[in-house]
């Protein structure tokens, strides 16, 4: 993956210190870029083909920010590589879009659906209507969040 940093790194003209990560996590690693964005370096290809077409839908539709949680803006990509390069947000903000799902459900039963959403719902606590507001705005838009926790969703 660090190969993949630098050269994505090297193909956009910028400077990388992969000593400092912004994040890491089942679908990739994140790293600070000397332009002040990030990248994030994909472990698979489903993860990075979601969040590539989810910021590329916020994009075509203008939003870069929902209810007030801003959203990372793509700057760039790479599909050899599997790396794309977004700004970096701060609280309240909304990212993660690695396990979403594009123009449809997942196909889930109704029993797991209950389960995850009680789950969701103890995560978050008194600001669960918030994030489930959040959650209607992205599905009313073809993205369907399921990965809905605080490191993702965080509030101020």
């Amino acid at each position: 993956m660090e190969q993949r940093a630098q050269t994505f790194a090297a193909r956009q003209g910028f400077a990388l210190d992969l000593t400092r990560k912004l994040g890491f996590g089942s679908d990739g690693t994140v790293w600070r870029t000397s332009l002040g964005t990030a990248i994030k370096v994909f472990e698979r290809l489903r993860p990075y083909g979601a969040e590539k077409a989810c910021y590329q839908r916020l994009r075509d539709l203008n939003i870069t920010e929902i209810l007030g949680f801003t959203v990372p803006q793509l700057e760039s990509f790479d599909d050899e590589l599997a790396v794309i390069e977004m700004t970096i947000v701060t609280p309240p903000y909304l990212l993660d879009f690695g396990k979403t799902y594009l123009d449809r459900a997942p196909d889930y039963s109704p029993e797991v659906i209950a389960d995850d959403e009680a789950f969701r719902r103890e995560l978050f606590d008194d600001d669960w209507p918030t994030v489930e507001q959040i959650l209607d705005r992205l599905e009313a838009i073809g993205i369907y969040y399921v990965d809905a926790r605080p490191g993702n969703i965080t509030f101020d």
